[in-house]
């Protein structure tokens, strides 16, 4: 692999759970004799590059703004152009593979036309129409998708992509949770505080977990601070007041999460393949997870799957596991079993350089 030259695209500039898969990746492709650059609207993970000393070419934005769509859309494609044109033209004839972190990197990419075949590194699993058809408009500059769940893959399969599974990994080993359950039991969520992740049904749940108290990790966007208001309301209704510890960022997620005897991820619209799944399943900490996108397909015995937007079934499955210390110990040496098995990080890193060294121009 020596010698070869990766250059990344982002749409964004803010960093969050794909963003932190892209920047391990980059940094492992460097280690293993690749040269890495990466194109990076100004941001969160432009400073995240900067302090791991990759390389960054500028790009303008290239996600939706705000306004009305049709307004935000012809904003957008107005971006793309120069974007395509003088700077992803010119970038990607200095490079041997362009990797795409993002479905709407693909449009500006179709229009700059690499020489190199491009992989598209697909975090989500798309259910709006038209980010479905972004997909399918950049289906044709993409050589190769790699698709971090079958969910993620499925609509770039449709599109005529062909599609390899590369599934997100954790770090391992790691110290488990602690054998001493906290009293009163601590039901967690580490997920930033979008309006999808779901935080509203999982309070709505705990008003009918008594006892509990439910600690809400994760930052928030600049334009969910509304949102953040919203939950903080909600939190403050007689049924949940006082249960509630909203943590925001976290530098060591880990240590936070060792106090909790269950975890949540309460998604509301299907989510590519958490991170904080394989997370609390690397410490052994059971999860409650919606029945949706990539969850089902690395949680196995390590946790319990229910109907999204459920807060009754998400609520009866939290009293459940409170009441069962034996059902939260299998879960919890189930989950570390898979980890140790299939997603540690170095286990999905190789998988990913060998998947991103072979692929070819269709």
């Amino acid at each position: 692999m020596s010698g070869r030259r990766l250059l990344a695209v982002s749409h964004t500039g803010l960093f969050s759970g794909a963003e932190r898969v892209l920047v391990h990746y980059l940094e492992a492709a460097r280690e293993a004799g690749w040269q890495v650059r990466c194109a990076s609207p100004d941001g969160t993970l432009r400073d995240a590059l900067v302090e791991r000393a990759i390389p960054v070419v500028r790009l303008p934005e290239l996600k939706l703004g705000g306004g009305p769509r049709p307004v935000a859309a012809s904003a957008m494609v107005a971006r793309w152009l120069p974007a395509a044109a003088r700077t992803l033209h010119a970038a990607s004839r200095q490079a041997d593979r362009v990797l795409a972190n993002g479905l709407l990197a693909l449009p500006a990419l179709r229009l700059a036309r690499p020489p190199v075949p491009v992989c598209y590194l697909i975090h989500d699993v798309v259910v709006r129409k038209d980010l479905q058809l972004m997909v399918r408009l950049g289906a044709p500059a993409v050589d190769l998708g790699i698709a971090v769940s079958d969910a993620a893959g499925a609509l770039a399969r449709q599109c005529g992509i062909p599609v390899v599974v590369v599934r997100n990994g954790t770090r391992w080993p790691v110290e488990p949770t602690d054998d001493v359950p906290t009293l009163p039991p601590i039901v967690g969520i580490n997920a930033m505080v979008t309006p999808w992740k779901g935080h509203a049904v999982l309070l709505d749940a705990m008003a009918h977990v008594p006892g509990a108290v439910l600690e809400v990790m994760g930052g928030h966007f600049p334009k969910d601070a509304g949102h953040v208001t919203a939950m903080q309301r909600r939190a403050d209704q007689p049924d949940v007041r006082g249960r509630v510890r909203f943590l925001g960022h976290q530098s060591d997620p880990l240590a936070t999460m060792r106090r909790w005897t269950v975890a949540v991820n309460a998604s509301v619209d299907p989510e590519a393949a958490p991170l904080s799944v394989l997370d609390a399943m690397s410490i052994g900490l059971p999860v409650i997870a919606t029945d949706h996108g990539g969850s089902p397909e690395v949680l196995g015995d390590g946790g319990v799957l229910v109907p999204p937007r459920h807060a009754e079934a998400m609520a009866s499955a939290v009293r459940t596991l409170l009441a069962d210390p034996a059902a939260r110990a299998r879960m919890g040496a189930a989950a570390r079993r898979a980890v140790s098995e299939q997603y540690t990080l170095a286990q999905t890193t190789r998988r990913f350089l060998d998947v991103l060294d072979g692929a070819t121009p269709r």
